[in-house]
């Protein structure tokens, strides 16, 4: 079992990398307990507020599976302010 803890800062009008799934089962936890706007999360480079995954005040966990290369999340603030957010992954292998 591996588990990976971390936070990321989003800059304010951009899109950014922020971690990446292992491949295989996996857990994957956000939350953002404090922040001056919401981060949205994706897989995609153009994620944006309108089709992103908000990231909550408490946390929020998925299970997923990502394939033989595992997934990149990227993120966003949709807006001119930056701000962060935690994560937690943990992984059966």
């Amino acid at each position: 079992m591996s588990v990976i803890l971390g936070a990321a800062t989003v800059p304010s009008s951009s899109t950014v990398p922020v971690f990446t799934m292992p491949p295989g089962p996996a857990n994957l936890t956000v939350f953002q307990p404090s922040g001056p706007v919401t981060v949205y999360l994706g897989t995609s480079p153009g994620v944006t507020a309108a089709n992103g995954m908000p990231v909550p005040v408490t946390p929020l966990s998925q299970e997923s599976y990502h394939g033989s290369r595992g997934a990149t999340y990227y993120a966003t603030t949709g807006s001119v302010t930056a701000s962060s957010f935690s994560y937690l992954i943990s992984t059966a292998a």
